[in-house]
């Protein structure tokens, strides 16, 4: 490695080493923490590892394919009530690869859907803290996030955009001025889809945590709840 090439890394370290204390900083600026996060993938679980706070949510440390989780936050309360079913094989044929990278991670079931428990060691510790954890969630501060990652589709950020939920977000690479609840992240900016957030969350330094956690849950026809508009600064 050159000296230029020392110095180019430094700097991209700095860098995300800034954004992640950036992104610490505005989570831990949320003030009611009593959030449940109903989300798509591990993303959703940031502010809770950030604040220190139980999960009272069940949809942490696992991932749903998009037309799955748009199915789960239609039907919400049916899916919750389903008994969790355990198969070897996705229905979703570009599943294989990333199954067997993952070591063959548990993939939960429930109706028709799936729950795809990757950092989960078995099925006994997935379905344990899936139950254990749907029983904490807080129906009155709900969030909704989702990601235009894992085969989604113009079509189902539109129907996520429908969804009856005053909060919701989702974080998606383009920017997309016809769905209210996306949010860009600027870094995806030349991708089709954002990248794993979770580990490189550095990446959402610019998002206003408190303004999507914090805003009231209201939303009529003459008040609707504004559109989420990250901060740039």
């Amino acid at each position: 490695m050159s000296l230029q090439q020392a110095a180019q890394w430094i700097h991209r370290q700095l860098l995300r080493s800034i954004g992640k204390a950036r992104v610490i900083f505005r989570v831990r600026q949320i003030r009611r923490r009593d959030f449940c996060i109903i989300a798509s993938n591990c993303t959703g679980s940031l502010p809770y590892r950030f604040l220190k706070l139980p999960y009272n949510t069940p949809t942490v440390n696992l991932f749903f394919y998009a037309p799955d989780f748009i199915r789960f936050v239609q039907r919400l309360d049916h899916y919750l009530a389903q008994p969790l079913r355990f198969t070897p094989i996705s229905k979703f044929p570009d599943n294989a690869a990333v199954h067997e990278a993952h070591g063959n991670y548990p993939i939960g079931r429930l109706d028709d859907i799936e729950v795809h428990f990757m950092h989960y060691i078995n099925e006994s510790e997935a379905e344990e803290k899936w139950n254990r954890r749907k029983l904490r969630i807080n129906r009155d501060n709900l969030v909704i996030a989702f990601t235009d990652k894992d085969l989604c589709t113009p079509e189902l950020l539109a129907d996520f955009d429908n969804l009856p939920y005053p909060r919701k977000f989702v974080l998606t690479a383009q920017q997309h001025p016809m769905i209210k609840s996306s949010v860009q992240v600027p870094a995806y900016a030349d991708a089709s889809e954002v990248g794993d957030t979770y580990t490189n969350f550095n990446t959402l330094a610019h998002i206003d945590f408190a303004e999507l956690l914090d805003r009231p849950a209201i939303e009529t026809a003459d008040n609707p709840v504004p559109a989420v508009v990250p901060t740039t600064r």
